[in-house]
C-alpha cells in the first residue's frame, strides 16, 4: 500500500524491474515477517494467510538466488496479476516457479500441512482437450502449464523453521488423478497437496497416505529445477 504523504515510500516495483531487489532487502522483509509473528503470537494471534503466502515466497527467492543466482538466473519476484510468483530468467530463457505456503493445519483429521491447487486455462493448442469435471463448477478446461515448477513451502509453528519440496509441473500433472481433491471443506480447489509433519500422519484415506509419502521423497530437490 502506497503511504498518503507524498514521496513517503517506495512504490513497489513491478515484475519488469523486481530484479534490482538484492538479497538484503529480502532478508529484511524475512526478518520483519518473523517478528511481526512474534508479536502477534503475544497477542495470541497469528499472521493472516496472505502474510504467510508473501512470506513463502520471500523464503522460495532467497533459496533459488543461493541455488541459482551464481549460475546467470536472475530471480524475479512477480507482482499482482503477473503470471507466475517467482520467474528465473536467463538470457532469453524464462522458467515460472509457482510458490505454496503452508503452516500446521488441524482439520479434524491430524495434523498436516496443505495446499490448493487449481488447473488454469492454457493456450498450448494441442492442450485444448484438456478438461476436468469439478462437482460444483463443472466442466473446467485447464491443466497446470502456468508453471513449470512448484515450491511447496512448509512453515512450522516458530516462523524460523522451514522445510522446501521442489515439484516439476510433469511429475503434478501425471499424479493429477491421485491429486484430485476430495475433500468437502475444500471444494473450491481441483487439487490439492498434503505433507505430514513427520510426527504423526493425517487420519486420512490410505491412497492419500501413499501419495504423501512418495511426495515427502521430493524434500530439496533442488536439482530437479533445470
Amino acid at each position: 500500500m502506497v503511504s498518503t504523504y507524498k514521496n513517503s515510500y517506495k512504490i513497489i516495483p513491478s515484475v519488469t524491474n523486481m530484479n534490482k531487489v538484492n538479497v538484503k532487502d529480502i532478508k529484511r522483509a524475512i526478518a520483519d515477517i518473523e517478528k511481526l509473528n512474534l508479536d502477534l503470537g503475544r497477542l495470541d494471534r497469528r499472521a493472516t494467510p496472505d502474510i504467510v503466502g508473501f512470506y513463502g515466497e520471500l523464503l522460495a527467492w532467497k533459496q533459488l538466488k543461493s541455488h541459482f543466482g551464481w549460475q546467470g538466473f536472475n530471480i524475479i519476484l512477480g507482482k499482482g496479476q503477473s503470471r507466475a510468483d517467482i520467474v528465473m530468467e536467463k538470457k532469453r530463457r524464462n522458467l515460472n516457479v509457482e510458490i505454496k505456503t503452508s503452516r500446521l493445519k488441524d482439520e479434524g483429521f491430524g495434523n498436516w500441512y496443505g495446499v490448493a491447487l487449481n488447473v488454469k486455462p492454457c493456450k498450448i493448442k494441442e492442450h485444448s482437450n484438456r478438461t476436468f469435471s469439478h462437482p460444483k463448477r463443472g466442466l473446467l478446461k485447464g491443466d497446470f502449464c502456468y508453471f513449470d515448477f512448484l515450491i511447496f513451502v512448509k512453515i512450522h509453528k516458530i516462523f524460523h523453521k522451514h522445510d522446501f519440496y521442489i515439484f516439476p509441473k510433469d511429475y503434478l500433472w501425471q499424479k493429477r488423478q491421485k491429486l484430485r481433491n476430495t475433500h468437502a471443506r475444500f471444494s473450491s480447489s481441483t487439487h490439492r497437496i498434503i505433507l505430514s509433519d513427520r510426527k504423526a500422519i493425517p487420519r486420512i484415506q490410505k491412497r492419500d497416505l501413499q501419495m504423501i509419502k512418495q511426495m515427502e521423497k521430493y524434500q530439496n530437490k533442488w536439482k530437479l529445477i533445470k
